[in-house]
């Protein structure tokens, strides 16, 4: 169960860091989509970043004893594998973006009382997020 800041900035990390992963390995695997596939996973890794560096400006011991009004079960947001052929993992990927985006929009209800900034931060992720959804369907 998430509950406190630090557990929410780091299932956002873990997120990321699995997406990117997934899709740099489908990147391998298939290299007429290896350069999008390659800058959808830097992506990851950049919004990781974005939301550690807004934790990182805006925690201080009263933030971070701080809890969620209504906490979040790390089960409800996962990251899966992409296999088969390129059509089937791009559809998995799209699932993943939307486990990550629902992440966002779920972290952003309670993240602005526990750090200022924080709820827009998760806002503006799930809103990129839903941006390149369109690159990754025009791969197939």
């Amino acid at each position: 169960m998430i509950r406190t800041t630090s557990q929410l900035i780091s299932l956002h990390a873990r997120l990321e860091e699995e997406a990117a992963e997934k899709l740099r390995g489908l990147a391998q695997r298939h290299p007429e989509a290896a350069e999008a596939l390659n800058r959808l996973g830097d992506e990851n890794m950049q919004h990781r970043d974005t939301v550690a560096r807004v934790y990182r400006e805006g925690v201080t011991d009263a933030f971070e004893v701080g809890y969620l009004s209504k906490p979040l079960e790390e089960g409800e947001y996962v990251i899966k594998d992409l296999k088969g052929p390129l059509n089937e993992a791009i559809e998995t990927a799209l699932l993943n973006d939307d486990a990550v985006i629902r992440f966002c929009h779920d972290a952003s209800r309670d993240a602005n009382q526990l750090i200022p900034s924080l709820s827009q931060t998760f806002q503006r992720l799930a809103k990129r997020k839903e941006r390149r959804k369109a690159l990754l369907e025009s791969l197939v």
